[in-house]
């Protein structure tokens, strides 16, 4: 696995404000942005807006893309200078919070409009 493995599976990931715009497209996440270790894929992303509403479920379909596409463990963060980070990060390693936003994203057909995973 490679920074462009994971690249090739966020340009699969679109923001729901812009649903024809991908994270990659909108500089959410770039190459920068990624790292790769032994112990799997840890990625920061940004927003496109200051009070993005779905700063935490970006950063869940993420995950969620990443480790469905290269079934390995990712961790996501909010970048460090926006100002929603330490909610959004609190929100993200929280499961409880988590899974329930995930019950939800699905629910509402956000994920499968948002997340678009090709084989």
């Amino acid at each position: 696995m490679d920074k462009n493995s994971v690249l090739a599976v966020l340009k699969q990931v679109y923001d729901p404000d812009y649903p024809d715009k991908t994270v990659i497209d909108l500089g959410i996440v770039t190459e920068d942005d990624i790292t790769i270790s032994n112990n799997g894929v840890a990625v920061v992303y940004g927003l496109t807006a200051p009070m993005c509403p779905f700063s935490s479920a970006i950063g869940l379909m993420i995950k969620y893309a990443l480790e469905t596409k290269l079934a390995t463990p990712v961790a996501v963060s909010l970048k460090a200078s926006h100002h929603q980070n330490m909610a959004v990060n609190d929100f993200l390693s929280n499961p409880e919070k988590s899974t329930e936003l995930m019950r939800m994203l699905k629910e509402t057909g956000i994920l499968e409009k948002c997340v678009r995973l090709q084989s």
